[in-house]
């Protein structure tokens, strides 16, 4: 029976293992791509004295390290769900060692996923850094070191010992250690002598404070925030509930098994019970924690960042984007496919804000649009989006994406000695060093930068003269790039796109002409149905039309136009028949 019951364990880790993995993997995965993106960690000795002067900063340097992996999402999944089981193999060496010194016989071996499962629910959230899981195994492993110290006087002595030193290296994580010490000594060891225990607890609580407060004279941070930590949460103002819930569950998951009734191995029962209630409060935790919105706008972005256009668009096919930056990034992804005069009103559009969005003071929005601009050609406003989102990012660190594309445009605007310097950085880290040291080679050789395919196109469609940048008049300021390179295609669409989602039909009709050299074999689907729209308003009948118009939406027209002359109103019929179409979008959208 005995055995038995060993294998049920086995198969329930190997369960949870597969879980992780199909859960960070498959379902999820792009929080971990979008944890990578910002982050720059350096191979280098001044990267590491820089972590290493803060408390904590050694967990976050090891966090930092694996997080670099999440490069690959396998991979990433992997290092995620080690950690996880990691933590459950600790939390459970520990609640037995401590039954053991209690003298007590315990096997509520389940409960030991608990805090594995409510790191996972911190991971879930994007703000949520891997430093805290990284801390909380440092923690458990001086805590397990601290138990097994039989001789009173070693033990106590390893724990104020231990303090400091956890302090500095796992940071504010180190009050879990703080806490099971006292428990030990108060509960399972029972200092005998009523003064001895005064003692301890004043020493205890009094090098614990000690430690943030003497840190906080010498570091330029609040007390309140050396206190708590520093690395474990992106914004630096505030605690997260699902962080505190993670120390709370860890601390309970190993002390409340002690004052539980023992439960004999191999008793179905209870170990089922154990296991359904494990089950049901780690699944509706995930379930609770998890944003599956941000995960969609992430592999929209992650798609768009890595060039798999034919990706974004098969995930608006198969759901319709609903949030702006999705429909940025699915215009994009239509442009840069030549799709998008073609097929833009087939899906959602909210105005030119899906387009082209104005500048939020933000660390996410602006890196994304930057995209946008950067693959239009106007280098210089990639430019500033990008190096404006790197600022921001609430944690002060830098970002290994903003890096690369700082590179990028420095190249192809020619300054070379900024490129360098963003390069160099570059070649310290583990994925990007190969690309790096390939644009180094690149740098002053205008030759090989006018051959790449990429950087010498760009090149080609950069502004002649510069000008202030205006929110306002984009459409301008698209037009003076398509003067610049009238072959530049995804200009010409983007122009007439925000003239159509600006209902400037009078502004499209002045720009269409300048496609008729952009190699069309037919007009695309979105430009003609407004062609038709104009000569249906000054005409009753298809004769003498001086463009090429399908006769699949020449009859279209006709029907949208006797619906639309008897009732007007019936909005909902027009969204259902001619919901893909600019007639809808022209009449319908933007109604009150």
């Amino acid at each position: 029976m005995i055995k038995k019951f060993q294998y049920d364990r086995l198969i329930v880790r190997i369960c949870f293992v597969f879980l992780s993995l199909c859960f960070w993997g498959l379902n999820y995965p792009f929080h971990l791509a979008y944890q990578e993106q910002f982050q720059l960690f350096l191979f280098t000795p001044d990267y590491w004295m820089d972590k290493c002067a803060h408390p904590g900063g050694f967990g976050e340097y090891v966090a930092e390290f694996l997080t670099q992996f999440y490069y690959y999402k396998w991979v990433g999944a992997l290092v995620v769900t080690a950690l996880l089981l990691i933590v459950q193999v600790l939390v459970r060496l520990l609640t037995l060692h401590l039954g053991r010194l209690k003298g007590v016989a315990l096997d509520w071996y389940y409960v030991s996923y608990l805090p594995s499962l409510a790191a996972w629910v911190f991971l879930c959230d994007e703000n949520n850094m891997l430093a805290g899981i990284v801390s909380l195994i440092l923690v458990l492993m001086a805590t397990w070191g601290y138990v097994n110290w039989q001789k009173p006087a070693l033990r106590l002595l390893y724990a104020f010992v231990m303090i400091p030193l956890l302090y500095w290296v796992a940071g504010g994580l180190y009050w879990l250690f703080v806490l099971w010490v006292f428990f030990c000594e108060i509960f399972i060891h029972k200092l005998p002598k009523r003064n001895v225990r005064l003692l301890f607890c004043l020493g205890l609580w009094g090098v614990a404070i000690l430690c943030p407060y003497y840190c906080s004279t010498i570091l330029q941070y609040p007390f309140s925030r050396l206190l708590a930590g520093i690395g474990y949460y992106r914004f630096p103002i505030g605690v997260p509930l699902s962080g505190l819930s993670a120390c709370l569950v860890s601390f309970l998951a190993v002390i409340i098994p002690l004052f539980l009734p023992s439960v004999k191995t191999g008793t179905s029962r209870c170990n089922v019970l154990q296991l359904l209630v494990v089950f049901l409060a780690g699944g509706i935790g995930v379930y609770l924690s998890c944003d599956w919105q941000k995960e969609r706008v992430m592999a929209y972005d992650y798609y768009v960042r890595t060039r798999q256009w034919k990706k974004v668009i098969a995930m608006a096919e198969k759901e319709i984007p609903s949030t702006p930056l999705e429909v940025v990034s699915l215009n994009l992804a239509l442009g840069k496919t030549g799709q998008l005069g073609e097929r833009m009103f087939q899906f959602y559009q909210n105005g030119t804000g899906g387009l082209l969005p104005d500048f939020v003071r933000d660390f996410n929005v602006p890196l994304m649009v930057n995209e946008v601009y950067y693959h239009l050609g106007m280098i210089n406003t990639a430019q500033r989006f990008t190096f404006e989102a790197m600022e921001a990012i609430p944690s002060y660190q830098k970002s290994v994406r903003c890096y690369q594309r700082l590179a990028e445009t420095n190249i192809i605007n020619g300054d070379y000695a900024v490129a360098g310097k963003y390069l160099r950085a570059l070649t310290h880290t583990t994925f990007y060093r190969h690309w790096a040291e390939e644009a180094l080679t690149c740098l002053s050789d205008e030759q090989k930068i006018n051959a790449h395919p990429e950087w010498g196109y760009l090149r080609t469609l950069l502004y002649d003269d510069d000008f202030l940048f205006d929110e306002g008049q984009k459409d301008n300021m698209l037009g003076i790039l398509l003067q610049k390179n009238k072959a530049n295609k995804l200009a010409f669409e983007y122009l007439l796109a925000y003239e159509l989602l600006n209902k400037d039909i009078e502004a499209f009709l002045k720009y269409y002409p300048l496609g008729k050299d952009m190699g069309y074999t037919a007009i695309p689907r979105s430009y003609q149905e407004v062609l038709l729209y104009v000569w249906t308003q000054q005409h009753t009948s298809f004769k003498g039309m001086p463009w090429s118009i399908s006769p699949v939406l020449q009859k279209e027209v006709t029907e949208f136009a006797t619906a639309y002359v008897h009732n007007p109103a019936d909005e909902a019929y027009f969204r259902q028949n001619f919901g893909k179409t600019y007639w809808y979008y022209l009449l319908f959208r933007g109604m009150k």
